[in-house]
C-alpha cells in the first residue's frame, strides 16, 4: 500500500467500527503454565532495559533472562487465552534479529506488583469487551503512575475489545486524552524506522483500515506514553497464526512488537522520575509576586511535564532575584479568567486545534500587550505544523520570524548565542553538538507578542532522562528559558 499524506484527526479514537461484521478469533488451544521463557543468543541486545549475557563458560547454568512481559490472565479462557504462544514467539524473534534476552510470564491483574521493576510491561489481549473493577483501576493507576506500562491488543481487530481499551484507559487516566500517535512520535523509529505498515487482506477487503499508517492508541503521563492500545491485531502476526483478521502482517506485526518494547524500556528510567511534580513555595510563605504564569490547557496532551516549569520558575528566581508566584495556574482560553495573568505558556506532544472563541480571545490578549510562550514538546513535528497554523489564523498580518542574533532575547540576562543539543537532535544535525538556538517570535506594535521555540526546552527545566527529546541540554534550555521570563517581566 502506498503511503497517503498525514491527515491530523481527532484526537480521541472514533466509534467503533459497525458495518462489516468482525472476524471471529481463532480456535481456543489450553495455555501452558507460566512462566513462559525465552532463551536468547549471546551478546548484548540495543535495548536499554537491563540483560544478562550468556558468556560461554556459563552454558551449563545460564542465568536466568528478566521478565520483560506479562501478560493478563482473566477468568475467561476463551477470551484471553487464544493466541497463546504470541509473547513467547515475539520474544523469541526479538532474541534472534535483535540480540535481546527476555522472558515472559502471566499473572491476573491482582497479582501483578504496583512496582513496574518486578512487571516493567503488562499486555493484555482479547476479542470480548470487558470493564475493569474499581480496585483494579485503582491499582494499575498506580502502577503507571511508578513508571509502569501497559500494553492493550484488540484480537482479531474487534471493536468491542478496543473501545473496551479505551474505556478502561480514560477510567484509569481520566485527566490525559487517549489520542492516535502520529508517525513523529517516537515509538515509530525507536528500532525500527516504521513509516507504514501492511494490514492483512480481510481488513483491506473489509474496507476497516484505508491507509498505509499504524494504528496504535496512546495515553501520556508526563511525556511518556503509558497506556498503548492497538487498534488492530498484532498478536496473530507474532504468533505466525494465519486465522483470518483484521490485523497486520506478520513482519510489520514483528516490527510494531520491537519497537514498542524498545520504546517502553528506554522511556522506563523516565517514567520513574517524572510525574511527580515539585512543590515550590517562596521564602515568605507570600502568593504574591512580580510574575504570574497561566498554563494553557487544550485538547491535546498539554500537561507534557508538570514539574518542568516549577523549577524554571525557582531557576529565574535564583538567577535574577525577581519575585515569582510559584503557583503557576491552568488556563482555558474559553474563560476571561485568561486575562487575569499577563504571561500564557501553551506547549504539547501532537497536533491540537482551538476552537473559534479560544482563538478570538487568544487574539484580544496578545493585542491588549500579554504574552504567549510556546514550545514543541520533546521537539514533535505534528505540535509544531499544528501551532504555526494555530497561530497564523490568530495573528495573520503579525507572522512568526525568526529571532533576530542581535535581539536581547539571546543575551539577556544571559548569553545564549549557541547551545549544546540531546543526543536525539544531534542525530537530526548530522551529529552536531551545538547550533544556534531556533527561536520564533511575532511582534504587535514593536513588542514581542509571542514568542514560540520547535525544540524541546522542558526536558532540560526539568533535568529528566528524556531520551527522545530532540531538543537542548539543561543548561542551555534553563539559560533560554530564564531569558524568555526575563522578557516577559520587564516588557
Amino acid at each position: 500500500m502506498k503511503a497517503l499524506p498525514v491527515i491530523l484527526c481527532a484526537l480521541l479514537p472514533v466509534a467503533a467500527i459497525a458495518a462489516p461484521k468482525p472476524p471471529e478469533p481463532p480456535p481456543l488451544e489450553a495455555p501452558k503454565p507460566p512462566p513462559a521463557q525465552v532463551s536468547s543468543s549471546e551478546g548484548m541486545p540495543p535495548l536499554p532495559y537491563p540483560v544478562v549475557p550468556q558468556k560461554r563458560q556459563e552454558r551449563k547454568n545460564p542465568p536466568q533472562p528478566p521478565v520483560l512481559l506479562t501478560k493478563i490472565r482473566t477468568a475467561d479462557a476463551e477470551d484471553w487465552a487464544r493466541t497463546p504462544h504470541d509473547l513467547k514467539r515475539l520474544l523469541e524473534w526479538m532474541s534472534g534479529e535483535m540480540g535481546a534476552n527476555f522472558t515472559s510470564n502471566i499473572k491476573t491483574w491482582a497479582e501483578i506488583s504496583v512496582n513496574p521493576r518486578e512487571n516493567p510491561v503488562l499486555y493484555r489481549s482479547g476479542y470480548k469487551p470487558f470493564k475493569l473493577e474499581p480496585a483494579q483501576a485503582a491499582r494499575l493507576r498506580e502502577y503507571l503512575r511508578n513508571g509502569g506500562t501497559v500494553i492493550f491488543n484488540a484480537l482479531v481487530g474487534h471493536p468491542d475489545f478496543y473501545q473496551s481499551a479505551v474505556g478502561a484507559a480514560q477510567q484509569v487516566l481520566p485527566e490525559s486524552p487517549v489520542y492516535r500517535l502520529r508517525l513523529d512520535h517516537p515509538l515509530f523509529r525507536a528500532y525500527h524506522e516504521i513509516k507504514e505498515v501492511k494490514y492483512r487482506e480481510r481488513a483491506i477487503r473489509d474496507g476497516v483500515v484505508t491507509d498505509a499508517y499504524p494504528w496504535l492508541d496512546g495515553v501520556d503521563i508526563d511525556n511518556r506514553t503509558a497506556i498503548i492500545i492497538s487498534r488492530f491485531d498484532i498478536a496473530m502476526g507474532w504468533e505466525n497464526n494465519r486465522h483470518d483478521s483484521w490485523g497486520y502482517e506478520d513482519a510489520d506485526a514483528r516490527q510494531l512488537g520491537a519497537n514498542l518494547l524498545s520504546y517502553v524500556t528506554a522511556m522506563q528510567e523516565a517514567g520513574r522520575s517524572a510525574g511527580h511534580s515539585v512543590e515550590l513555595a517562596d521564602a515568605g510563605g507570600s502568593k504574591a509576586g512580580s510574575l504570574h504564569l497561566g498554563w494553557v490547557a487544550h485538547a491535546g496532551p498539554w500537561k507534557t511535564r508538570p514539574a518542568a516549569l516549577p523549577m524554571l520558575l525557582r531557576k529565574f528566581n535564583e538567577s535574577t532575584g525577581a519575585p515569582v508566584s510559584f503557583e503557576w495556574r491552568e488556563v482555558a482560553l474559553s474563560e476571561a479568567s485568561m486575562f487575569e495573568t499577563p504571561l500564557l505558556y501553551l506547549t504539547g506532544t501532537t497536533d491540537f486545534a482551538l476552537g473559534d472563541n479560544e482563538r478570538a480571545n487568544l487574539r484580544q490578549f496578545l493585542m491588549k500587550g500579554g504574552v504567549l510562550f510556546a514550545e514543541a514538546a520533546d521537539g514533535r513535528a505534528s505540535f509544531d505544523t499544528a501551532f504555526r497554523a494555530e497561530m497564523t489564523q490568530v495573528l495573520p498580518e503579525h507572522p512568526l520570524v525568526p529571532v533576530p542574533a542581535t535581539a536581547s532575547l539571546l543575551h539577556q540576562p544571559n548569553e545564549v548565542g549557541t547551545v549544546k543539543v540531546r543526543p536525539a537532535l544531534a542525530a537530526q544535525l548530522d551529529q552536531r553538538r551545538s547550533t544556534t538556538p531556533e527561536l520564533l517570535v511575532a511582534d504587535i506594535n514593536g513588542a514581542t507578542a509571542v514568542i514560540y521555540c520547535p525544540r524541546d526546552l522542558s526536558a532540560g527545566w526539568e533535568q529528566a532522562p528524556a531520551p527522545y527529546a530532540i531538543g537542548y541540554e539543561a543548561a542551555d534550555a534553563t539559560a533560554l528559558g530564564i531569558n524568555i521570563l526575563f522578557h516577559a517581566l520587564v516588557r
